[in-house]
């Protein structure tokens, strides 16, 4: 009791309770269409666990991503994406939240994120969702203190590559010339979660694109959600439209994120083993959901991919394998020093340092020898 009550003393408090989350509205205009209202991507980050608070020195945090669903379900995908249905009958276990802590240890911050894929019918650029997420998580001041522990980044299928377009982002916007103090804040943020991005675990992922199929699977689910007017919508050079697009894209975003990340990151993926349709294919092909992950990948023979980030028991290998790599992550664990306002002040004189010394024409005088 003395030990949980010390945990909660590092607890940001929070007035939303058991549903506590931060949502964030981000206007994105159609391409080629002014007369359409902007659609509008709704970003939301839902605090797991603990779920009233953020911890202000956690061991490790953990940040789920989830895929590509209907509208209707946009407002849940952030949890029913991790929710498992046991086969023996009992309640179903939302098991980032009911295992992840027992398992690891309770001083971890576990948060979860919902988003409007809508756009990814109607941009023809999948980073787009991962640019919007690094101003509503990465430089957002209310998670600032989390990227000085250990991350680890979670992405079932079409969420994992969000979570790829982010961290390529985040990557870009370290060596992006530095103007304001916002472009310091944003730097010093950035620069914090990609050295401490520790690992990334993939659950059907198409690092490399896949069959029509999959494109096909993305269609259905992104149609189902849009407000827009389909006529209107197929007007869009959408990437749905073009297999070739869309797998050129995969592979190109693959070859980003390999850049991105250091060679000490973790990389898991896990990889359907049974197709949706009975006499169909799977969705993501082996071959290109483990292109990143070295030895770590595994192919979950019972799993489609709907079910593979759905694990009924511990002992299933999508859990077990996640927990080592968890584990492993916490080992690597070369925690920062706290000194936002410090290292902010350096940044600071430095690019006033060097505003002066653009704007001041330096001369120098070379004495003759006599």
């Amino acid at each position: 009791m003395e030990q949980e009550s010390r945990r909660w003393e590092n607890c940001d408090p929070s007035p939303f309770g058991e549903a506590n989350f931060i949502e964030t509205r981000v206007s994105t205009p159609p391409l080629g269409l002014a007369l359409l209202d902007p659609i509008q991507e709704i970003i939301q980050v839902h605090n797991v666990y603990p779920n009233d608070g953020i911890l202000k020195h956690p061991d490790l945090v953990i940040i789920f991503f989830h895929g590509i669903v209907p509208k209707n379900k946009i407002e849940l995908a952030w949890k029913e994406t991790w929710t498992s249905s046991p086969t023996n009958g009992e309640e179903n276990i939302f098991w980032p939240e009911r295992w992840l802590p027992n398992d690891i240890g309770n001083n971890v911050q576990i948060l979860s994120l919902s988003y409007n894929t809508n756009i990814f019918e109607v941009h023809d650029d999948v980073t787009e969702i991962g640019r919007n997420l690094l101003q509503s998580l990465v430089v957002n001041p209310r998670y600032a203190t989390l990227w000085i522990a250990p991350i680890v980044l979670v992405g079932y299928s079409f969420g994992g590559l969000v979570l790829k377009s982010l961290v390529v982002d985040v990557h870009k916007r370290i060596y992006q010339k530095v103007a304001n103090e916002y472009d310091i804040r944003t730097k010093t943020n950035c620069k914090r979660f990609l050295e401490n991005l520790k690992g990334t675990i993939f659950y059907g992922v198409p690092h490399t694109g896949g069959p029509r199929e999959l494109l096909e699977y993305f269609t259905r689910q992104s149609r189902k959600m849009n407000s827009i007017d389909n006529k209107l919508i197929k007007a869009q050079p959408s990437l749905l439209n073009n297999i070739e697009s869309f797998n050129r894209q995969m592979e190109q975003l693959t070859v980003d994120f390999g850049q991105a990340i250091e060679t000490y990151v973790n990389i898991y993926a896990f990889a359907e083993g049974k197709p949706l349709n009975r006499n169909g294919e799977v969705l993501v092909p082996y071959a290109s959901a483990q292109r990143l992950s070295g030895n770590n990948n595994y192919k979950v023979e019972d799993a489609t991919h709907l079910t593979i980030c759905q694990p009924c028991t511990k002992d299933h290998i999508s859990y077990s394998k996640m927990v080592e790599c968890l584990k492993a992550c916490l080992k690597k664990s070369t925690r920062l020093p706290i000194l936002p306002q410090c290292q902010v002040g350096l940044e600071r004189k430095a690019s006033h340092i060097n505003n002066l010394l653009q704007k001041v024409p330096i001369t120098m005088s070379v004495q003759q020898k006599t």
